[in-house]
């Protein structure tokens, strides 16, 4: 509808890769940016293809090296981690980290597979943590009354990896003409690592206001994967703060003689915030998301080429029993934000059923459930022509098309009326 297959498909929200994988399935190259590093191993494990038979004998590896002697001696810098991890846990899950080393010795994409179903382990909705609600964020304590079998679960959880793996490869050798390329552009959605005009379609949806703590979700995994992140868990729980939607440090502005968030320039907004005004903090992020959300508005249009597209998913929200058309809003300010690049195409919407959700919600407590969701299309206005940066920067992820029978897209061989090989010139880089 909005692409080619050879076009370039960017979300700047990427959680767990889906719209990656979708692109390269569809012969696009599917770029993503996330904050959480956590997401980033994730989308990057999910878009790049792994031949079964190397997770087969990895999960062979694992398995028999679990039957030696480890060292089960390691632990994460995790406040209170006797009450969230049993000792048998612990020790488990030191000795699978030790045997995930030993089967896959080297950096590589086996290995890091290998990382993203140990972090499933714990990240789910019966976790070998002593926590209920864990995929909900906002976790519970809830103690095993027995060994929860961690080994094998893991051992179960990556053969299963393998069969999906199998799967994704013969999807991607449907895929019209070559697969295309996926690849991390990033952490910011606010600042990109992505050169001006350079993508085709954004495609993302943004978080709720004030609804999911994705750092309080993933902290006890991002705590046991520390070292494999690049982080630590002190440094996690700060970045957390700057997370899109977040009411970490809400009043962090908020002053004596400024106590309610100024006005952000747009009269939609500013009523949801002065209806907020009984509850200041919730106003102050309210206020943050808004503003937050305009930089990404202004960003989306830097990175679209004029003529494409930046299409969104969002769901209005209640706060304090207050409805928040999220959607409305988008709606109200992104032409401003983008300095009129953006233009209201079109709004379409769908119904959510409540049995696909995931996260419980008490109606009595905030108000009733929003049962409906909005797409929203905006088009890339036409500017002033620039030059072309040289090189965009970005993490390569890597794709095996020769095994797939597939060969790297051919950037000699455009199809008619596409931008050129200026457009398409792919550099190395590292996401930020």
């Amino acid at each position: 509808m909005f692409t080619d297959p050879g076009d370039y498909v960017l979300d700047v929200m990427c959680g767990s890769g889906t719209t990656l994988v979708e692109a390269v399935l569809t012969g696009r190259h599917g770029w993503g940016a996330d904050i959480d590093p956590l997401a980033r191993l994730l989308a990057e494990v999910k878009a790049t293809f792994v031949a079964p038979a190397a997770v087969e004998a990895l999960a062979a590896a694992v398995e028999r090296t679990l039957t030696g002697d480890l060292d089960d001696t390691w632990r994460p810098s995790l406040p209170n981690l006797e009450r969230w991890f049993r000792a048998d846990v612990r020790r488990d899950l030191a000795r699978l980290r030790a045997a995930i080393m030993a089967g896959a010795p080297e950096d590589g994409p086996v290995r890091r597979l290998a990382w993203v179903v140990f972090s499933s382990l714990i990240v789910a909705r019966t976790s070998v943590a002593n926590a209920c609600d864990l995929v909900h964020s906002r976790h519970h304590y809830r103690p095993w009354m027995e060994d929860p079998d961690t080994p094998g679960r893991y051992l179960r959880a990556l053969r299963r990896a393998g069969r999906l793996m199998a799967d994704f490869g013969e999807r991607l050798a449907m895929a019209p003409g070559a697969p295309g390329v996926p690849r991390l552009v990033g952490d910011d959605a606010q600042a990109l690592s992505v050169a001006t005009g350079y993508v085709d379609l954004v495609f993302f949806s943004p978080p709720y206001v004030s609804a999911l703590d994705y750092p309080r979700a993933h902290m006890f995994a991002v705590a046991w994967l520390a070292d494999v992140l690049g982080t630590t868990t002190p440094a996690y729980q700060e970045r957390a703060r700057g997370y899109i939607g977040t009411d970490r440090a809400a009043l962090a502005r908020a002053t004596r003689q400024q106590p309610l968030p100024p006005p952000s320039g747009v009269e939609e907004v500013d009523a949801v915030v002065d209806e907020l005004a009984h509850a200041p903090a919730k106003a102050w992020v309210v206020a943050r998301y808004f503003a937050d959300m305009a930089a990404v508005f202004a960003e989306c249009a830097r990175v679209v080429r004029p003529g494409g597209h930046v299409v969104l998913v969002v769901c209005p929200s209640n706060i304090r029993r207050i409805r928040v058309d999220t959607h409305s809003l988008f709606v109200a300010m992104a032409p401003a934000a983008s300095k009129g690049r953006l233009v209201v195409e079109d709004t379409y919407e769908r119904t959510i059923h409540d049995h696909r959700r995931v996260m419980p919600y008490l109606e009595s407590a905030f108000g009733e459930r929003m049962r409906t969701e909005y797409v929203l299309v905006l088009r890339r206005g036409p500017d002033e022509p620039s030059a072309q940066p040289a090189s965009c920067p970005g993490e390569r992820l890597s794709v095996d098309h020769a095994e797939l029978g597939g060969g790297r897209v051919d950037r000699d061989q455009q199809r008619p009326g596409h931008r050129g090989e200026a457009h398409d010139r792919l550099a190395g880089g590292q996401a930020g």
